[in-house]
């Protein structure tokens, strides 16, 4: 196939073009992940929040209708029981920390592993709660949600 000089030139000017195109569609998709996961770690956040202060409306607002919550005893709790638990006074938690977390999000979901410690206060008892987790988000009209956790001891 002969190629003149003036379409060679086009055709390398196409190339550039596309390789800036796929850039920028590579940069934009990452920007919306980093976007993302900012959000799902502000949301985790205030979670945590949430429980320490035993706020209710809070946490049914941060977490999905069907929430299945795993303790790191195998017991599983729904979203009522899990709020319950906490704003009933039963189990109080002291503090919450959240490190080494690895958020990775996928369209609408997102996971996060990490490690969770604590101090809890329960009839009077202070115990603390040393155990690594997965989170499983999920954004509902705009806003994340947690869909699910499972805590285990190590």
């Amino acid at each position: 196939i002969a190629l003149s000089t003036r379409s060679f030139e086009e055709l390398v000017d196409m190339k550039k073009l596309i390789l800036v195109i796929a850039t920028g569609v590579a940069y934009a998709a990452s920007w919306a992940s980093s976007v993302d996961e900012y959000a799902v770690n502000d949301a985790m956040y205030h979670l945590t929040a949430a429980m320490i202060a035993g706020d209710a409306r809070r946490m049914r607002e941060l977490t999905n209708d069907s929430l299945t919550y795993g303790q790191s005893d195998g017991s599983i709790q729904n979203q009522a029981a899990f709020v319950d638990g906490i704003t009933s006074g039963r189990t109080r938690y002291r503090r919450i920390d959240l490190t080494h977390t690895v958020t990775t999000v996928t369209g609408g979901n997102a996971i996060v592993r990490g490690h969770f410690s604590a101090t809890t206060e329960s009839a009077g008892r202070f115990v603390e709660v040393d155990l690594n987790e997965m989170l499983v988000w999920q954004k509902q009209n705009g806003r994340w949600r947690l869909l699910s956790r499972q805590g285990c001891k190590f």
